[in-house]
């Protein structure tokens, strides 16, 4: 499971809509975060790098408001 911080809240819904397009598990936080995971991935390494792409592609396509990935236990 995954921690993602977004920078500007006014984004946190269209980073959970792209998320969820993609078929991760979000969950919005109360302290402007997000939880997600890659339900079916195979191991630990591949739901990070399957998730860690999605984070690419989201700050390659929105630079001023790229998100942070930290990963949580």
């Amino acid at each position: 499971m995954y921690l993602l911080r977004v920078p500007q809240p006014n984004d946190l819904d269209r980073v959970c809509v792209f998320l969820r397009n993609v078929h991760l598990d979000v969950q919005a936080n109360e302290d402007g975060t997000l939880t997600a995971s890659a339900p079916g991935a195979r191991s630990p390494l591949h739901e990070r790098r399957e998730i860690g792409g999605y984070v690419t592609t989201w700050n390659a396509l929105n630079p001023a408001s790229p998100i942070a990935m930290v990963e949580i236990t």
